[in-house]
C-alpha cells in the first residue's frame, strides 16, 4: 500500500510528531518507540528524496541541517532527565543504553560518540535510579 502526500503536507507532519515527541514530559509512548521512530525517519526521507527529484536541493539541504544533532541541548536535556529516571536503565548493556538513545534521539541524527557520552553521563549522573529502586 502506498499512501501519497506533499512535500508540503509532509512538512507539517514532521513538524507536529517532533512537537508531539519532545514535549516535557516526553510523549508516552512515542519517546522511545522504534515505530514512531522509524516512522519518523521514512516521512524525513521522503522529504528529502522528494525535494532532489524535484531539483530543490535547497530544501532538502535544510532538512538535512534540521536533523543535524549538533546545537540540540533541549532535546540532549530531555533524554537525559527520561533516561535517568528509567528503572530499567542500569540493567541493560552499553549497547542497548545506545540503541534506546539513537531511537529517543530521532528524528535527530546523533552520531555514536555523541551517544557513547550521554549513556556515561547518565550512568555517571546521581539522578540514575539504581536497580531495584521504586519509580517517583
Amino acid at each position: 500500500m502506498e499512501i501519497d502526500f506533499s512535500v508540503s503536507e509532509l512538512e507539517v507532519l514532521s513538524t507536529a510528531l517532533t512537537r508531539l515527541k519532545f514535549e516535557d514530559p516526553p510523549s508516552e509512548p512515542f519517546f522511545g518507540s522504534h515505530y514512531f521512530a522509524a516512522a519518523h525517519d521514512r516521512i524525513l526521507r521522503s522529504i528529502i528524496t522528494a525535494s532532489r527529484e524535484k531539483g530543490d536541493l535547497g530544501r532538502a539541504a535544510r532538512w538535512e541541517k534540521w536533523r543535524d544533532w549538533q546545537g540540540r541541548e533541549y532535546e540532549r536535556t530531555l533524554i537525559f532527565h527520561y533516561a535517568t529516571a528509567l528503572t530499567a536503565w542500569p540493567t541493560w548493556s552499553d549497547e542497548e543504553k545506545v540503541e534506546f538513545l539513537r531511537v529517543c534521539a530521532a528524528p535527530f541524527t546523533p552520531g555514536e560518540a555523541d551517544l557513547n557520552s550521554l549513556r556515561e553521563e547518565i550512568d555517571s549522573s546521581p539522578q540514575a535510579r539504581t536497580e531495584g529502586e521504586p519509580n517517583q
